[in-house]
């Protein structure tokens, strides 16, 4: 090869493949433009002159070392003059001329797709109409060239790319699309969900400007080393926050991971107990209750102590217990039987508070093992019926017995101002009923 130079023109290791030359000019022509760069594109158009001429020269050598191959046995009288250049070099260009022609409108078919969809679907289905991409190998350029640039470009959406794949008939939701290769399929779907993973960013950054704890939220988040604070871990719902949307993140926008904070990722993995607003209020509301409904009993604190013990066992205790348990769920099954038990008991000793006719008499042992039996049937087939249908049934009373417990945060997240100070004086009066008639 005469000049070596030329291949680094052409961005290309050297090579006698036509079709890799003229893919290869064609793809520096749309940067190298003569009204723009003249100089770059007299280099670019003598490289690619020479370069076919290397193509064509390695035909002819090709040519003339078969001949020779197939001929051992004897010596041509005189030399066979063969000129393929002058043959080939005009169907040559005439090919190129028109792969360059086909190519011509897809740059401007995609930057009026990303400016309005309709209009740049409408421009694609023209110029697929016209003659020149009537040619199934001029189409085929065209359709590899339409792909190339669409996964290259930012801003890409799914639901674009759907329509577009329609109308090229690319088939993109099977295994093999037709159309276009799998790895282009794949750099189109990478620069789908980075679309969408950079809208998602920033969205994120606005969200997180209204306040000076969701600016610090932000800069844990995006900004490399930035450690927690102490105080931050005392602020409810803080990490819980931090937590959701590493899930989200890690759940719908994977991409992203590499931008966030490792410090932050691995505070968070050694993290185990979070504060919550729902924790908080219903600890102050139970406690506030607890004070209140057993303040004229005779032994005050030992009722205290039994009903926050009770109390604290439904709030904390059993969601520890099932994370705990979760490997082992034979353990776990008992585990939900015995708080069952526990809650039915519970259940019956305020009904038992209400209705004191159903009360045993003290010292008879069956009237107290029949009352509370058919107390306790009773119960269990009231919360059966009216338990949703993903219970399982021997789980029914005990989780009757949380959302009572709950039940107050659950009401006051809705309500707000003059209603939820009306909601929760109500509260307080019904569940100190319920305590007051349980311990009666």
């Amino acid at each position: 090869m005469n000049n070596p130079h030329i291949w680094s023109v052409l961005d290309i290791e050297p090579t006698a493949d036509l079709s890799i030359i003229k893919r290869a000019y064609a793809r520096k022509l749309k940067t190298t433009r003569p009204d723009q760069d003249p100089e770059g594109y007299q280099r670019l158009r003598e490289a690619f002159e020479q370069a076919k001429g290397y193509a064509a020269r390695s035909l002819l050598s090709d040519v003339v070392t078969e001949v020779v191959d197939e001929s051992p046995s004897f010596t041509l009288p005189t030399p066979v003059h063969i000129e393929p250049l002058k043959e080939l070099t005009p169907d040559i260009d005439d090919a190129l001329e028109q792969e360059l022609e086909a190519l011509k409108p897809v740059t401007e078919i995609i930057d009026v797709m990303m400016d309005d969809e309709t209009e740049g679907l409408s421009l694609l289905k023209s110029a697929l109409s016209g003659e020149l991409l009537q040619n199934l190998r001029l189409r085929e350029v065209f359709s590899q060239e339409l792909a190339a640039q669409l996964s290259e470009r930012e801003g890409l959406y799914s639901a674009l790319l759907i329509r577009v794949s329609e109308v090229m008939g690319w088939d993109i939701d099977h295994y093999q699309p037709e159309g276009i290769s799998l790895h282009r399929l794949a750099a189109l779907q990478h620069q789908v969900e980075m679309t969408g993973a950079n809208y998602y960013w920033s969205l994120m950054e606005r969200e997180y400007q209204n306040s000076a704890l969701n600016r610090l939220r932000l800069r844990l988040l995006t900004v490399e080393g930035a450690t927690l604070p102490w105080w931050a871990r005392l602020v409810p719902d803080f990490m819980t926050s931090l937590h959701d949307k590493l899930r989200d993140i890690r759940t719908y926008y994977p991409a992203l991971l590499p931008r966030l904070n490792s410090v932050l990722l691995k505070t968070l993995s050694e993290t185990r107990v979070v504060l919550r607003w729902g924790t908080v209020f219903l600890t102050g509301f139970w406690l506030l209750l607890i004070m209140l409904a057993t303040s004229e009993h005779p032994h005050p604190w030992r009722s205290r102590i039994i009903l926050i013990a009770i109390i604290g066992l439904y709030i904390h205790g059993y969601s520890f217990l099932e994370q705990k348990l979760r490997q082992w769920p034979r353990i776990l099954c008992a585990t939900v039987c015995a708080f069952s038990l526990l809650s039915v008991g519970i259940i019956v000793k305020i009904m038992l508070g209400f209705f004191t006719m159903f009360k045993p008499e003290a010292g008879n042992l069956a009237m107290a093992v029949t009352n509370y039996a058919v107390l306790s049937a009773s119960s269990f087939c009231v919360l059966w019926m009216m338990a949703p249908k993903h219970w399982k049934w021997y789980g029914v009373p005990l989780n009757a017995m949380i959302i009572l417990v709950i039940f107050p945060w659950e009401c006051m997240k809705k309500a707000s101002g003059v209603v939820g100070v009306v909601a929760f004086i109500l509260l307080l009066a019904m569940y100190s009923l319920l305590i007051a008639f349980g311990f009666r």
